[in-house]
């Protein structure tokens, strides 16, 4: 396999049996297919493109390619062909795929399929995830092991101008930048003493402080551009919470369900979340007027590999709902179309 390679499309249609949506199985190789995490763009801005990783081979240390496909499931392509390709992602103009190898932040042509190497960061280690970038594509934010150890976050500037570890701890997960501005980075740690596990610094790694937040269950992410936080909360307390450092307490926002991995659209205004123990569907929930609805069932197995987790988010028009599932024995991309009556009645 070569980056550049086309391939031809492996997609299928159908309707959710329960719900009616539309929806598109965008791969059928057999081996591994997953989406990126839920809270990295996968998606170039017109919504026509998105991106997802598969395994080369079906083996548990298998090397890990990041694909290119339509969202009509055509025009599938090969972006990556390097060794431990890690923290993939699309800027948010569309034109590039960031990635990190080895302490080497590198970016693939999403056009052309012509490669550059940006720059280099010798204390990082193979093993980095959770990319991140600010609206303006001038920042690149990955969490990785260093070589000494620890876990970091490190900071590359897409001009090549700039890359260092700006904050090292014992433990460092799910790590995102605050988009509009890159001024605060977050990232999970914990549960400590009053149960929060999210985390704030600066953008230089200093002032460290706790999110308010209590049992949040790590799955959250930046809710737009509005400089606040969504996040599900544990399944004791049933739900997905906003919550900002300005405000005296967070803001719950639905229960009832155990929630449990939730993002939302680029302009903050839909969430939508998997639910789990019990599974009851996707859940699709306007933050305006708080009502949701199930969108769709995954069927998946939602044991512990994270490809078996749905892992919603959606398409930047807010239109679409990529997914993972592993409901047929081995895990694929879905992708489900929002439909208009659906946007209008919980918008109501």
């Amino acid at each position: 396999m070569a980056r550049g390679q086309a391939y031809p499309s492996e997609r299928q249609f159908f309707e959710d049996s329960r719900t009616g949506v539309k929806i598109t199985k965008l791969t059928a190789f057999p081996t591994i297919n997953s989406k990126l995490y839920f809270h990295i763009n996968a998606f170039t801005p017109d919504s026509r493109s998105l991106v997802f990783k598969t395994y080369r081979s079906a083996q548990r240390d298998s090397q890990i390619d990041v694909f290119k496909v339509q969202t009509d499931g055509m025009g599938l392509v090969q972006l990556t062909d390097r060794p431990n390709v890690r923290g993939a992602m699309v800027s948010y103009d569309g034109k590039w795929l960031y990635y990190v190898t080895n302490g080497e932040l590198r970016r693939v042509s999403m056009d052309t399929y012509e490669e550059d190497s940006i720059s280099y960061l010798d204390a990082l280690t193979w093993d980095a995830e959770c990319a991140s970038m600010t609206y303006d594509d001038k920042n690149y934010y990955v969490e990785a092991t260093l070589k000494n150890g620890r876990r970091g976050i490190a900071r590359f500037t897409t001009d090549g101008k700039e890359a260092d570890v700006i904050f090292e701890n014992s433990d460092i997960t799910h790590t995102q930048c605050e988009p509009t501005e890159g001024k605060v980075i977050a990232f999970q740690d914990g549960p400590d003493a009053f149960n929060r596990n999210i985390w704030l610094i600066d953008q230089d790694g200093s002032n460290l402080r706790p999110l308010e937040l209590p049992y949040g269950n790590g799955h959250w992410m930046w809710l737009g551009g509005t400089k606040r936080i969504m996040s599900n909360l544990e399944k004791e307390q049933q739900g997905i919470a906003i919550m900002a450092e300005n405000y005296e307490e967070p803001e719950l926002f639905v229960n009832g369900e155990h929630y449990w991995h939730g993002s939302c659209s680029l302009d903050g205004e839909w969430m939508v979340s998997d639910t789990n123990w019990p599974d009851h569907g996707i859940h699709l929930i306007h933050t305006a007027t708080k009502k949701h609805k199930v969108l769709c069932y995954p069927n998946s197995s939602s044991c512990h590999p994270q490809w078996t987790h749905p892992h919603p988010s959606f398409s930047p028009d807010g239109k679409m709902v990529v997914y993972n599932s592993d409901a047929g024995g081995i895990p694929n991309v879905y992708l489900a179309v929002i439909p208009d009556e659906m946007l209008a009645e919980l918008a109501e």
